[in-house]
């Protein structure tokens, strides 16, 4: 368990010192496997039971480490029992208690239907073996959906993949793009996790970004190449554009030498 606080102390901390995590802007949550259930059984829950918007009998009896809503992931490697917590999953799926953290009161990330809907799929997509979701604000990647008329998933993740060679074998599968929608929404926890069961990453218009892994570190390093190559594109925009980029037949390459499987249907 105390291995789990450090890395998410260092996540966090590598958010903010970034600039993705002004205020209270930021969440990220771990599923917790077996082996940090025996230090947990030592508390008594810390509530009572509280719905969830809907039933997840895919993740019922899970625990999640999780970010707190009004917390700043910045306090997180300060203090971290007041702003990070454990929650329990009951055995149907239906509800959701407190086991530790969010000291001396608190709940988790109002984008807690998110972050437990994308575990579902994220579960089911990777046989069991992924455990990490962040959700953050990179300057870049917002920036882009505001720079770049008629965005959508097969332009965005071209305009990525052409813009930096380390994207394609990041993220093969490329990048979801949703258009705006309400944040904490359980319109926008559905279409996150619609889109985690297909890629490891997703846009949410004029907002951030979420992202998942096996582990923190590779959510982390996932969005942190998206981020560089957005970066990259809007300074590219802001020389007078691009004069050239990689090619399909560059990108095919540098997939096929790293052994990288991409969605070939982005570039139909």
């Amino acid at each position: 368990m105390q291995k789990l606080i450090e890395e998410i102390k260092k996540t966090s901390g590598d958010m903010a010192r970034r600039g993705w995590a002004e205020s209270n802007g930021g969440n990220i949550s771990l599923r917790l496997n077996s082996e940090n259930y025996a230090y947990l059984n030592e508390f008594q829950p810390k509530s009572g039971w509280t719905q969830l918007p809907v039933a997840m009998p895919e993740i019922a009896g899970e625990r999640f480490l999780v970010t707190g809503t009004g917390r700043f992931l910045r306090n997180i490697e300060v203090f971290p029992e007041k702003n990070i917590g454990v929650i329990e999953i009951d055995q149907k799926g239906e509800a959701w208690q407190l086991l530790w953290g969010y000291e001396p009161i608190g709940a988790p990330t109002s984008e807690l239907p998110a972050h437990l809907l994308s575990h579902v799929s994220i579960k089911q997509k990777s046989n069991n073996q992924s455990f990490a979701f962040i959700h953050t604000h990179p300057n870049s990647v917002i920036a882009l959906t505001y720079a770049v008329a008629n965005l959508d998933t097969k332009s965005l993740s071209r305009l990525l993949w052409q813009s930096h060679a380390e994207c394609v074998v990041v993220f093969p599968q490329g990048i979801e793009f949703l258009p705006w929608v309400m944040a904490g929404s359980m319109d926008l926890g559905r279409a996150t996790a619609n889109a985690m069961s297909r890629r490891n990453l997703a846009v949410w218009e004029f907002h951030g970004i979420c992202g998942c892994g096996r582990n923190l570190d590779e959510a982390f390093g996932r969005i942190d190449v998206a981020e560089k190559a957005a970066d990259i594109c809007l300074r590219v925009m802001a020389a007078g554009g691009a004069k050239k980029t990689l090619t399909e037949t560059q990108i095919r390459a540098i997939a096929e030498n790293f052994n990288c499987p991409f969605d070939e249907s982005l570039f139909d």
